[in-house]
């Protein structure tokens, strides 16, 4: 199970490592080596390196050995998901402080402002999932969570649909602005924009299909 806590990390070093042991940013995850991957600083830019890890690191679903970060990349780590920020436009919550070795499981990790070395609480967004075709249609479901799982058995919002698989998908909320649909291996897929995805950025307004229903995120900023 994933920790549903989301915390900001500033990167106030020359290099942050991540791990499950010998690390700046401590996973409590037997899928993380002991020193995973290591976020350096270089000048304006910002480089994630794989530090010959087991399972690897992975960047926007990609496996990756280096890559440059741009503004709101994807980061996964075992079972962790990172996000990366260059400014605050999606932080609003009171600060806390930091220190090495900070143990978290789930967290979005943001490029420093004017020195900044505090991590903030994320403000979780309002999400909102209307039925628009199939049973249940007019349903109207609201989640404040980062991970609402869809099925049609031991899901956040359950469909009596047949088509539907008892753990179908999941909408993982890192951000206003950083919403992610993926599909849990169902049996019919999952339908984003006429084509069948695993794993695809989402926004306010987008539908998809599960089975036979089509449904509509709607996300509210509080």
């Amino acid at each position: 199970m994933r920790d549903k806590r989301q915390v900001m990390i500033p990167l106030t070093k020359a290099v942050t490592t991540i791990g499950r042991k010998l690390a700046d940013i401590i996973l409590d995850d037997a899928k993380v080596s002991s020193t995973h991957a290591e976020v350096r600083i270089d000048g304006s830019e910002f480089l994630l390196k794989d530090l010959e890890s087991t399972n690897g690191t992975f960047v926007n679903r990609k496996q990756v050995q280096d890559a440059i970060l741009v503004d709101q990349d994807v980061i996964e780590v075992g079972s962790s998901t990172f996000c990366f920020y260059q400014d605050l436009r999606e932080f609003n919550g009171q600060a806390e402080e930091t220190t090495a070795g900070h143990r978290v499981k789930e967290v979005l990790s943001e490029k420093t402002v004017d020195g900044m070395t505090t991590t903030k609480t994320i403000t979780q967004p309002v999400i909102e999932l209307e039925v628009m075709e199939g049973p249940g249609k007019g349903k109207r479901y609201r989640f404040k969570k980062t991970h609402i799982t869809i099925g049609r058995n031991d899901a956040d919002m359950v469909l009596l649909d047949i088509d539907v698989s008892r753990q179908h998908a999941m909408i993982e909320v890192l951000g206003v602005n950083t919403i992610f649909l993926r599909d849990m291996g169902s049996t019919n897929g999952t339908i984003l924009r006429g084509k069948k995805v695993q794993s695809e950025k989402i926004s306010d307004g987008a539908e998809f299909i599960v089975g036979g229903t089509t449904i509509r995120i709607s996300v509210e900023a509080v």
